[in-house]
């Protein structure tokens, strides 16, 4: 490959805001981390254990392997200790700084308060900001419906009830909706966030209002029927209070990492029919993980609705080789302004690895891109750019 010393340098060193993140304000030890990762069962072991791996190289300056595993230097694990005497927050600054990140979004529940901002409290200067989970709000909890999630005596209503406080009708609910969104930008809320694909997928359908009444009316009694029309007037709701509000709606597609729901529910083309509804016009739709494996499907919408935004957030680092190829097809078809990307961290080393590995990914395909002529060093630049800096800004309404 022929070095384009220019596109590498920014890709590898351009500051960046971070679109995602899943902060807390406590963390394990590295060690207890690695205790985990002595057989890996699923993917998610195996790619935290790689990509910490990575941040363990770029913050100790300690090389543990390919993966973190239990019999690492002891050195390593000393060095992660000490820096944790810098508290939560200190770590995170400390990761942050190391990998140029000027901006990180995090997450917090559809009513923010106090408790659900991580890190509110500490001296952040600006330098955070959140999304707001409607999934709580919306589904009455994180993982419902999900065949993995199965809690006798589960109500819906309930779930609720005890998130907004008495609800009687189904208009009741849709006004505490209206307040809890209204609200999310004196919180620093600055979009909002679903996972609906890994419970009850992103085919949403359109009920009326009546039946969305008729339904809720049952209360205790709903049944997972009776969810349906509820949950999807209520998410339809939430889309145009977002759209009032002028913030973007964030949606996990693709790759399942929780749960056991059929992939095939979260195929990104299942979002169409709200882009093409008049009602949602205009409104931006930010697509988690490159919709990944279902990457054309994201080509596809990103090309062709410019209200349509590719985050590639974790496809990078837990499938490299099909990233190539989706940052190669992107760049050939989608606009540049219309990507951006997070690190889907969830720890110091986390946030370092990911960004380390990420940015060298970027820097490969855009000389390559170049080296075949769909791309000039112009356009790789303005790329970093506007993934790196401008979109994020734009689409969340970062200063």
């Amino acid at each position: 490959m022929v070095c384009n010393s220019h596109v590498r340098d920014a890709a590898l060193h351009s500051e960046r805001i971070d679109t995602h993140a899943h902060l807390a304000e406590k963390y394990s030890g590295l060690q207890e981390d690695a205790a985990l990762y002595g057989h890996f069962d699923t993917t998610a072991p195996l790619n935290d254990a790689r990509i910490k791996a990575e941040g363990c190289r770029v913050l100790y300056g300690i090389d543990p392997g390919s993966h973190l595993l239990p019999d690492a230097p002891p050195e390593l694990f000393r060095a992660a200790a000490e820096l944790r005497k810098k508290g939560a927050w200190g770590a995170v600054c400390h990761a942050l700084d190391r990998a140029k990140i000027t901006r990180q979004i995090t997450f917090t529940s559809t009513k923010p308060t106090d408790a659900t901002l991580p890190f509110a409290k500490a001296p952040h200067n600006g330098r955070l900001a959140w999304l707001a989970y409607i999934d709580d709000g919306a589904n009455g909890h994180f993982e419902y419906p999900c065949p993995d999630f199965n809690v006798p005596g589960f109500s819906y209503y309930r779930q609720l009830s005890e998130l907004f406080g008495e609800l009687k009708t189904m208009d009741d609910y849709l006004a505490a909706l209206d307040a809890a969104i209204d609200s999310w930008r004196s919180f620093g809320v600055v979009g909002m966030k679903t996972a609906m694909a890994y419970t009850s997928g992103l085919a949403v359908s359109d009920p009326t209002l009546g039946e969305a009444r008729q339904a809720f009316v049952r209360k205790n009694d709903m049944t997972l029927a009776d969810f349906r029309p509820v949950r999807d007037f209520a998410f339809r709701h939430a889309l145009l209070a977002c759209k009032r509000n002028a913030l973007p709606v964030v949606i996990h597609t693709g790759f399942q990492i929780w749960g056991h729901s059929t992939l095939a529910q979260s195929n990104p083309m299942l979002l169409h029919p709200l882009l093409v509804d008049p009602r949602y016009k205009g409104m931006t739709l930010v697509l988690l993980h490159g919709g990944n494996p279902y990457v054309g499907e994201t080509t596809y919408l990103a090309g062709m609705f410019p209200n349509v935004i590719i985050d590639f957030t974790w496809i990078g680092w837990v499938t490299p080789p099909r990233f190539r190829q989706a940052l190669a097809e992107w760049l050939a078809v989608v606009p540049n302004d219309r990507l951006c990307w997070g690190s889907d961290s969830c720890g110091p080393e986390s946030i370092a690895g990911v960004d380390s590995v990420i940015r060298r990914l970027i820097a490969d395909v855009l000389e390559e891109s170049i080296k075949e002529g769909t791309i000039d060093e112009r356009y790789a630049l303005e790329f970093v750019e506007n993934t790196y800096v401008n979109t994020p800004k734009r689409v969340f309404g970062l200063r």
